[in-house]
């Protein structure tokens, strides 16, 4: 009798309504919509990494702003090869190629990276400023020319070449 009363309550206890038609239609299509956003989820993502990346034209514009705000206040200037030396206020600040990478220093002392993956860095005086000219390892090359005002003593050093 014990077994008897165990299945009643068995079968008492099961649902027998199920899904109407109405709920799987519902179902399939709030389904349906999330796989179709998946793909662009994962574009989404994919490229918010390469949004913090530094770009070669976005260094490239950092370092000549900085540059050109150091120029500004800067007393004299030599420009020897692929090393850039500015006289400001009693210190010598360098920019010296170091590795793939242009670095600044100030006095011989420090190592701040202005530019990275640089294939070579040149330093050119000119009659009135300093061109410099960068080349990448994909080959991209960049320019600029800066002149200084008349207070500025620009001596050319020892030769203008290219570092590689």
């Amino acid at each position: 009798m014990s077994n008897m009363n165990k299945t009643r309550l068995a079968f008492r206890s099961s649902n027998e309504k199920g899904f109407t038609l109405l709920e799987s239609v519902c179902v399939l299509l709030l389904v349906t919509s999330l796989f179709s956003l998946f793909p662009l989820a994962v574009k989404t993502f994919g490229t918010a990494g390469e949004a913090f990346r530094p770009e070669e034209d976005e260094e490239w514009n950092l370092f000549l702003m900085q540059l050109r705000k150091e120029i500004r206040i800067s007393t004299s200037c030599q420009a020897a090869q692929n090393t850039l030396k500015l006289n400001e206020a009693g210190r010598t600040v360098t920019y010296e190629p170091y590795q793939n990478s242009l670095r600044r220093r100030v006095d011989g002392e420090g190592h701040q990276i202005v530019l990275q993956n640089v294939q070579s860095i040149q330093f050119a005086a000119t009659g009135n400023g300093v061109k410099v000219a960068a080349v990448y390892p994909n080959g991209a090359e960049r320019t600029a020319e800066m002149t200084f005002l008349s207070r500025h003593a620009v001596d050319p050093g020892q030769s203008e070449g290219v570092a590689r």
